[in-house]
């Protein structure tokens, strides 16, 4: 009779403290989502952890990490939203659920630029999905483009085009214009870092004219001159150590400077050029 007692006082026990664990979490989770909703999203990501920490509930698991995933996109912490996402165990979820994190994924993998692995989020939805969601299928335009796949971009923008615009002036329109961003005149015109390097290696200041910058080419090709021409001066005159060090010395300098400042420039032409179509493409496309 003892140990009758002795297990119904255990059994009662164990459901007290369990209800009130439950009851606790609620509070935790109401707490969290109200933070939300007022967009207090650092707190609300803390509050969603607390969640986790005490939670054993695989379902309420899924929710709180996609929230507080959510939490660090809008606080623009891309790498920390994609490591909570990377959280959630993929090989339980529905076909609706897995959807939604894979597309959140390969969102915050391509604002965190992270070209390839977003890409490879979208392979794999691709490979469990039927169709893309429509906003992955921008996402895969936008991934293709910074990767400078402009062809294969420009025929995924004419799918898109195709599938979601049913007015056909409106879808004729719109397809000419892609076809007018993605021209061959449109394109970025793309500067060769190695050449820029190599002209200037035998011609400073040549490197600067070619990435667009005349008056600092030139500057830069008469400054050297006026170098090279002063070491000169100075060792027909016999002035050996002057001719070395104000001619030839500060020639190895500005040499070596030039060098480094084309690249540098042939570099920062580039990202200009190709974010300035980028962003043409993404403004359109996302008001389409």
């Amino acid at each position: 009779m003892k140990w009758i007692k002795r297990y119904y006082l255990i059994y009662i026990f164990l459901c007290g403290t369990f209800s009130i664990s439950q009851a606790k979490n609620n509070q935790i989770l109401i707490k969290a989502d109200s933070l939300f909703s007022m967009e207090e999203y650092q707190s609300a990501a803390i509050e969603y952890e607390r969640f986790l920490y005490f939670s054993d509930t695989e379902q309420s698991n899924l929710n709180c990490l996609y929230k507080k995933a959510l939490c660090y996109k809008q606080l623009n912490e891309f790498a920390k939203a994609c490591k909570t996402l990377e959280r959630i165990n993929l090989f339980r979820e529905n076909i609706d659920n897995y959807i939604d994190i894979k597309r959140e994924l390969s969102l915050c993998y391509y604002l965190d630029n992270k070209l390839q692995k977003a890409q490879m989020q979208i392979t794999q939805l691709k490979h469990k999905a039927k169709t893309l969601p429509k906003e992955t299928q921008l996402i895969e335009i936008f991934i293709l483009n910074e990767m400078k796949r402009w062809d294969t971009a420009h025929e995924k923008a004419r799918q898109y085009a195709n599938q979601y615009l049913k007015e056909e002036p409106y879808k004729n329109f719109a397809l000419k214009k892609i076809d007018s961003l993605y021209s061959k005149k449109n394109l970025p015109n793309l500067k060769s870092v190695e050449k820029a390097e190599n002209l200037s290696r035998f011609i400073p200041g040549a490197g600067q004219i070619y990435c667009g910058k005349i008056t600092e080419g030139s500057f830069t090709f008469l400054f050297n001159g006026a170098f090279l021409a002063l070491g000169i001066q100075q060792i027909f005159t016999k002035f050996y150590f002057t001719g070395y060090m104000a001619g030839f010395g500060v020639l190895h300098k500005t040499y070596t400077g030039n060098m480094a400042r084309t690249k540098q420039l042939a570099n920062k032409t580039n990202k200009v050029r190709h974010t300035s179509f980028n962003e043409a493409i993404i403004k359109y496309m996302l008001n389409l």
